[in-house]
């Protein structure tokens, strides 16, 4: 799933975050380096009760973490 894909679904920064159980902050860093690890996906299907679909091809790469944080 993307980024977009699960704030649709739960419609903010926040809900996100509480469906994780991790900050807004860390909901932002996500954000940033281009969507959720596969970990995180799997709680946010499992969390939406299957409406979003964890996606191997949806983790972001090193490079563009890389590119967020340098």
């Amino acid at each position: 799933m993307t980024f977009d894909e699960a704030l649709k679904h739960f419609g903010s920064g926040k809900a996100i975050g509480d469906a994780l159980g991790v900050s807004t902050s860390r909901v932002s860093q996500c954000r940033s380096s281009g969507g959720f690890s596969y970990p995180m996906q799997c709680v946010l299907e499992k969390e939406s009760g299957g409406r979003l679909v964890a996606s191997r091809q949806d983790v972001p790469s090193a490079e563009s973490v890389k590119g967020a944080v340098g």
